[in-house]
């Protein structure tokens, strides 16, 4: 088992291990200026008492609704240390949503901005709740001191056990649920993440992706805490300044999903002439980008050492991914990441596939430690994705090559069967990016008394579309498999904060 490699670690006994060490290094870098580990240290301390005071202690919940900042990042370690539990939730969220989201969590205290506290108030008014809500100056998110939360006194310790933060499910297909992961959970993952990227001290972690999404918080934020790096914040995702923003700040890794990568390439490419992307030499991505794009890619940034990555917030993070010393085939994830108890592909009748066949991926681990602890209030949900609270059922179809590299085939609920065959949403859609007559598209299915299932291509059309056209495309560069039953054109699609396109909110286009 590999399931202790970080003892009763936490997040801020680590931090004050930088800041005693490493005083005077950078550990939160944005456009202005430079927090070091020593100041940091400092501030969480002072931080966490003004939180005990304030009532976050002990399993109360915090929500943060703030952008991407150095004071996100602080309190995000100083509330866990409390043993409260830090859930950061979209700070541009609707009233609707907000006031759902609220109503799940439960809070204590809300920590957002002067241009969301009236909403967030209303929020809480209209759930019957009494929290707090403290509305944030940009000079304060610039720093890491929330002086205005009021007196201080001595804070608890947490435990490596105690839940520290509540993560949303990505909610692409059905409603997120909210994932709990305990101090232990972000220590052992930042320490997996850290030793198969081959990370290091002088790293600069980009932080670009939205705080609230796990992506931030499990595969960005966490590594420098165990390497003694640094995080370089931009407050938000900007695909026309992607490049320049990574350039300035100094960013030597990064990791994202796809969708957002393939954005800022687009605007790279519209713009022309050479991409200098200063000393950034490793992205870890998540899904893939199209033959296309990868040509534009290694046409412009072949420097940059590509690896693909895969994970659940339910894994914590990576769980599956290539190494340092990889050759990126554009196809295949990995292998299995070290840390990692044990992998299984199981078939509809609960047996193992062999290699070459697409199967459930399950993983090994110990909840709580390498997996999450469960999903919060939902011990039904919980029990049936941690089978005999051992195996993570993750339904994601993937395949094992004879090789011992993994491909990934597709959500379960992707697979989409239309006359006796299988289809891989995924696949199609990787595929059909490369379209010139297209700038997007989601593959989705709809039932079909004679086929099962008829499939429909949800397309952001480019000027001049037209749609015999672009199924004579499909045909020829998809085979007769990659043609779909019927078109939908759309001016965009509704995406989560990482790119990913909400399926369920497609509607007929």
């Amino acid at each position: 088992m590999s399931t202790d490699v970080t003892g009763d670690l936490t997040l801020v006994a680590l931090m004050e291990r930088w800041a005693a060490q490493r005083p005077d290094a950078p550990a939160l870098v944005h456009h202005g200026g430079t927090v070091t580990w020593g100041r940091l240290g400092d501030d969480v301390t002072d931080l966490r008492g003004r939180l005990a005071a304030a009532g976050a202690v002990d399993g109360a919940r915090v929500v943060l609704a703030l952008p991407n900042c150095p004071l996100v990042v602080a309190a995000w370690v100083a509330v866990p240390a409390n043993g409260a539990v830090v859930a950061a939730v979209d700070p541009e969220s609707g009233a609707a949503v907000l006031a759902r989201t609220l109503s799940t969590i439960a809070p204590v205290l809300v920590v957002g901005t002067e241009d969301n506290a009236g909403g967030i108030q209303q929020a809480l008014q209209r759930i019957g709740s009494d929290a707090r809500v403290v509305a944030t100056t940009a000079a304060e998110r610039e720093g890491t001191r929330l002086d205005r939360l009021g007196p201080t006194t001595a804070p608890p310790e947490a435990t490596a056990a105690d839940v520290a933060a509540l993560l949303p499910t990505s909610g692409t297909s059905a409603a997120p649920k909210l994932v709990e992961l305990t101090h232990r959970n972000l220590v052992a993952g930042a320490d997996r993440m850290a030793r198969n990227s081959g990370f290091l001290a002088a790293d600069r972690h980009y932080l670009c992706t939205p705080f609230f999404h796990a992506v931030a918080q499990s595969y960005v934020c966490p590594p420098p805490f165990v390497t003694g790096g640094s995080i370089a914040i931009v407050a938000g995702f900007s695909a026309s300044r992607w490049f320049d923003d990574a350039r300035t700040l100094g960013v030597t890794v990064s990791c994202m999903v796809a969708p957002p990568l393939r954005m800022a390439l687009h605007r790279a490419v519209e713009r022309g002439g050479a991409v200098d992307p200063g000393p950034l030499r490793a992205i870890h991505y998540g899904m893939t980008l199209s033959a296309a794009d990868w040509k534009d890619w290694d046409r412009l940034l072949p420097q940059v050492h590509m690896r693909q990555i895969y994970g659940q917030t339910e894994s914590v993070n990576g769980v599956i991914g290539a190494g340092p010393w990889d050759t990126d085939d554009r196809a295949t994830l990995g292998r299995p990441y070290l840390g990692i108890d044990g992998l299984r592909l199981v078939g509809p009748d609960g047996a193992d596939v062999p290699d070459g066949e697409p199967g459930e991926l399950w993983v090994r681990g110990v909840p709580g430690a390498t997996v999450m602890r469960g999903y919060r209030d939902a011990p039904e949900a919980t029990a049936a994705t941690l089978v005999d609270g051992a195996w993570l059922r993750t339904g994601d179809q993937l395949v094992r090559h004879p090789g011992g590299r993994y491909e990934f085939r597709g959500r379960a609920m992707h697979i989409i069967r239309r006359g006796g065959e299988n289809l891989s949403a995924y696949a199609l859609e990787t595929d059909l990016r490369s379209c010139p007559h297209i700038s997007d598209v989601c593959i989705t299915a709809e039932p079909d008394e004679i086929r099962d299932n008829l499939v429909v291509a949800h397309v952001i059309p480019l000027a001049g579309f037209d749609e015999r056209v672009f199924l004579d495309w499909c045909r020829e560069h998809a085979g007769r498999q990659g043609v779909p039953d019927r078109v939908r054109l759309h001016t965009g699609f509704p995406r989560t904060p990482s790119g990913r396109v909400i399926v369920r909110e497609l509607g007929s286009g």
